[in-house]
């Protein structure tokens, strides 16, 4: 019994996701929401969302837009963006995003070459995927 508990805590330590530095230029590039998932387990389903998330990401500083994706593979861009920079504290990866006097953080719990999570304070983790035109 006490090995299959030590198993099980080994499994579980193994599986959690911690995020590398050398993990981060994943992020680059254009994402699409498709659910956000509440602490105590509600989602909602993003099926119709149009608009597209870019991330640009040099070293551990970058920009966040909202695009919207045209016909001719091409995006509605405006100069509207919010700067952020990456951070690693405590075993966790955070973004801490500043516009007009405002700062607030997201955790990338998930972050591979087509999925992304990110956790605001609220605990509301959002569910992204790579966008493909």
């Amino acid at each position: 019994m006490r090995t299959a508990y030590s198993l099980l805590c080994l499994l579980l330590i193994s599986c959690t996701a911690n995020i590398k530095p050398a993990d981060l230029d994943q992020l680059n590039g254009y994402w699409r929401i498709y659910k956000a998932v509440s602490p105590s387990g509600e989602e909602k389903q993003y099926k119709s969302n149009v608009d597209v998330d870019f991330f640009g990401l040099d070293n551990q500083n970058g920009i966040r837009k909202k695009l919207k994706p045209l016909l001719n593979n091409q995006f509605n861009n405006s100069n509207d963006f919010v700067a952020f920079s990456i951070a690693f504290l405590e075993n966790k990866c955070i973004i801490t995003y500043s516009k007009q006097n405002q700062i607030w953080q997201e955790e990338i719990t998930e972050l591979t070459a087509n999925k992304l999570k990110l956790k605001d304070a609220r605990g509301v983790v959002f569910h992204y995927i790579k966008y493909q035109p």
